[in-house]
């Protein structure tokens, strides 16, 4: 059985067992979990191989040429990018269960919404790694949370359950408690009570739960990381 400790530069890369699905992870990286997200609900059998992405091992880029995580193996092919690979796996695996929609306008605008929801990127990195409190970076925040308020119409962005779209976005919003323990975020449920209620049914439910970090966990991480020494093995000694 693999370790979910990290591998780092000058290890050795896993042997592949041929017909083996692997994921090629780190267990803090929002854009990770989005395909962990999509194995575990479409319960897909596979192997997950944890990486150090400030030491990286030589052989993580001959798989992902830039370095980064998700990066999926089987039989000798590679894929990386989230939304390519959630959108593989979708189709690939159980299609029965899809989480992005069969119709095609239906789906376009699942990919629009999952698009605009990259805007919180800029904003909440810039709060994050402000060590005062960054006030422009604090308000786009607000102005994109707002904008993702009223663009939810019933209990999930999927309407009575998730769908690509909750979990493409989720990642994000699981870590909102970093925020407000490290910068002092006010992310309340008199401002946002359609996300805020959002949060709490996609904290209950069974995909979500399987693989989520409590804030007290995801604090301490972006803590080690904003040092400058990431520890991406928390919880595992």
């Amino acid at each position: 059985m693999l370790t979910e400790k990290s591998f780092s530069a000058g290890s050795a890369c896993p042997r592949l067992e041929k017909g083996t699905l692997r994921h090629y992870s780190m267990r803090f990286c929002p854009f990770a979990q989005r395909s962990r997200l999509v194995l575990v609900h479409k319960k897909i059998p596979h192997e997950t191989v944890n990486v150090d992405l400030k030491q990286k091992p030589d052989w993580l880029l001959a798989k992902s040429p830039k370095g980064k995580v998700p990066c999926i193996e089987i039989n000798g092919k590679t894929m990386i990018e989230s939304l390519v690979i959630c959108e593989y796996l979708d189709e690939a695996y159980e299609p029965k269960n899809l989480l992005f929609s069969k119709d095609p306008w239906k789906k376009a605008e699942q990919k629009i919404l999952i698009e605009q929801s990259s805007e919180i990127l800029g904003p909440f990195y810039s709060l994050l790694r402000s060590n005062d409190g960054d006030k422009e970076a604090s308000k786009k925040l607000r102005d994109f949370l707002h904008r993702f308020e009223k663009n939810l119409k019933g209990d999930f962005y999927g309407g009575d359950h998730p769908d690509a779209v909750d979990y493409m976005i989720w990642p994000w919003y699981e870590r909102l408690g970093v925020l407000s323990e490290l910068r002092d975020f006010d992310f309340s449920e008199t401002e946002f009570p359609h996300l805020t209620g959002w949060c709490k049914r996609m904290a209950s439910d069974e995909t979500v739960k399987a693989i989520m970090f409590d804030d007290k966990t995801h604090v301490a991480y972006a803590s080690s990381s904003l040092n400058g020494t990431p520890n991406y093995d928390i919880g595992l000694d």
